[in-house]
């Protein structure tokens, strides 16, 4: 229907015009030729007929306004079939509760393009009191993104990732909204899966950004292929994505669709270059159900889940149950205490010593970093320390030890007593930026010999820390202070990893020593290790030693140095020192 359809006749509005009277039908027929976009109004009640369209609807689609108006042709059959769910659920929300609605989309044009497009419209309360129809307007944003990608933000306003041109975090919660929204009617379950890719940043940081990017690309295609078309796939974050499904079964549904996803990410990642080495890629998932039919609450407890997950090792999904939520509660109590301790000098530093094997004499001690908590009292390390180095908080509370430690050594050794002093440090520490500076600062300021200062890496990955961390431990040992790695395991690509960094000394997990009485595995790790430590003209030292027989075994088996309570547990500088006075330390 042309504008001529407007509610005045041609004849009414010719004899206005001659006598001079303001006609508003003729200003409002104006006004709508002005627009441009494509005004509309379309009946609520099915079959939803549009009795009046403007005819700027053919330049926006290429169709006639006829073809709406005569419903031969619809606006909801143009909807670009990724965003007609979106679309619908919006519009069919609006019908049945009334209101208003923006939404962006792309509609497909008579030659078969894609445009994208902004629809605004309004319900219109009919004399029943429940909308009767829809009165809105169309406007054509295809000129203006494209003037937007030039500087790369097209996608990204119109809701779509840049890299990805996936649905951004917005476009993904407005997604989920609508699923929500549905689900209430239809009593279908929505699952939101957020899916991290493990240890995405190391690739970034040892090979380029470029290569990140190819990957990220990698792992969307992989994604996709798994879903339907129904599904949603958005990009949260930098390595985060957010899949969105309904229609699953409530009980097995998405632990199965969760495998698939991380079976389509197993193969290695071939990449452009045929003599690049594949990209092996793992992923965590987290998944939540609409408990809740807010967004926010649904994104929250999958992100809870995503971080039991990553706790788990990564490579595994988790799925949200109520009681992860007073578990997150207490983490994040724990997490803001934490801010709070080194603010207060509520931690403290306990010594436990480091023994010679052959003559047990006190050689050094490891520097191990305690918590008293005002209310709590002492805290278990176990408790705090992942938390410290998941948040990164140690890159704060790290520097604070190493001081402690080396003023403590510089004060033993004027009473005559060399010993080295090990201060642990995490992956996340060592390839921090200031951490060299840190280091020679604390040697600097507490006057201790450079050699008396032993890094000790903790939490090391063979898989995929080596690489980054060979430049700051070798810069480590350039300001004259050792190194030393925390290993669990002798597997051959660990102790080919080990082989590149520039270490005086491998340090064998307690659970290795425990081990040892039912398992042969465990020690063979210690002759294995053992024997790296000559080969690298490195010491040996095995931790938690508690028995006689370990002892005598690791002695046999050529390790040089142990420390575990058969000899002390961690105490305090006071009784230490009482100690240090007594050789042997064991008999």
């Amino acid at each position: 229907m042309s504008v001529g359809s407007l509610p005045l006749g041609e004849h009414e509005t010719e004899v206005a015009d001659r006598k001079g009277i303001y006609n508003p039908d003729k200003h409002l027929r104006s006004l709508v030729l002005n627009i441009p976009g494509a005004v509309y109004r379309r009946e609520c009640a099915a079959p939803r007929k549009a009795p009046y369209v403007s005819d700027q609807v053919e330049s926006l689609t290429g169709y006639p306004a006829s073809d709406f108006t005569s419903g031969l042709r619809s606006f909801d059959t143009l909807v670009c079939s990724e965003d007609r769910d979106r679309v619908g659920g919006v519009v069919e929300q609006v019908i049945h509760d009334g209101g208003a609605f923006s939404l962006e989309y792309r509609l497909i044009t008579a030659d078969g393009n894609l445009k994208w497009v902004v629809e605004h419209g309004r319900a219109v309360v009919g004399p029943n009191g429940q909308p009767a129809w829809i009165d809105g307007v169309i406007l054509d944003l295809s000129a203006q993104n494209k003037a937007e990608e030039l500087d790369g933000r097209a996608k990204a306003r119109a809701g779509y990732d840049a890299l990805t041109f996936l649905p951004d975090s917005t476009l993904v919660r407005d997604r989920l909204q609508q699923m929500l929204l549905r689900s209430q009617r239809s009593r279908q379950l929505v699952a939101t899966f957020l899916v991290n890719i493990d240890n995405f940043k190391l690739i970034n940081d040892n090979m380029s950004r470029r290569t990140g990017d190819e990957v990220l690309m990698a792992v969307v295609e992989r994604l996709a292929g798994v879903l339907r078309p129904s599904d949603t796939l958005g990009r949260q974050g930098e390595d985060e994505f957010a899949i969105l499904v309904d229609g699953l079964s409530p009980t097995a549904g998405p632990e199965l669709l969760a495998k698939r996803l991380l079976e389509a990410l197993s193969a290695p990642l071939c990449r452009e270059n045929a003599d690049d080495v594949p990209i092996c890629v793992t992923a965590s998932i987290g998944i939540a159900t609409n408990e809740s039919h807010e967004p926010n609450d649904l994104l929250r407890d999958a992100a809870i889940a995503l971080r039991q997950a990553k706790a788990k090792g990564g490579n595994c999904h988790v799925q949200f149950t109520p009681t992860m939520k007073s578990v997150e509660m207490q983490r994040l109590e724990l997490e803001t205490d934490l801010c709070q301790a080194l603010r207060e000098n509520q931690f403290f530093v306990l010594y436990q010593p480091i023994v010679e094997l052959d003559t047990l004499v006190v050689r050094g001690v490891n520097a191990l970093l305690r918590w008293r908590h005002p209310v709590r009292g002492i805290v278990e390390p176990k408790l705090f320390m992942p938390v410290l180095e998941d948040t990164e908080m140690i890159v704060s509370v790290g520097p604070w030890l190493l001081k402690q430690a080396c003023r403590q050594a510089s004060a033993w050794r004027r009473l005559g007593h060399p010993l080295t002093v090990s201060v642990q440090a995490a992956p996340v520490q060592v390839a921090h930026e200031d951490f060299v500076d840190y280091v020679a600062e604390a040697l600097s300021s507490s006057s201790l010999e450079p050699r008396s200062l032993m890094i000790d890496l903790v939490g090391f990955d063979p898989s995929m820390d080596s690489a980054r961390l060979v430049e700051p431990l070798r810069e480590t040992k350039k300001v004259g202070a050792r190194v030393a790695v925390h290993v669990t395991d002798a597997s051959a690509s660990t102790i080919d990893q080990l082989r590149l960094l520039p270490l005086d000394e491998i340090r064998m997990d307690q659970s290795i020593i425990g081990a040892m009485s039912e398992s042969f595995d465990a020690i063979s790790y210690v002759r294995a290790l053992a024997q790296l430590g000559q080969e690298l003209r490195a010491e040996t030292l095995a931790e938690g030693i508690e028995q006689n027989w370990q002892l005598v075994r690791l002695q046999a088996e050529g390790c040089t140095l142990g420390q575990g309570p058969i000899f002390s547990q961690p105490i305090a500088p006071e009784a230490l020192e009482a100690v240090l006075f007594v050789e042997p330390f064991f008999s």
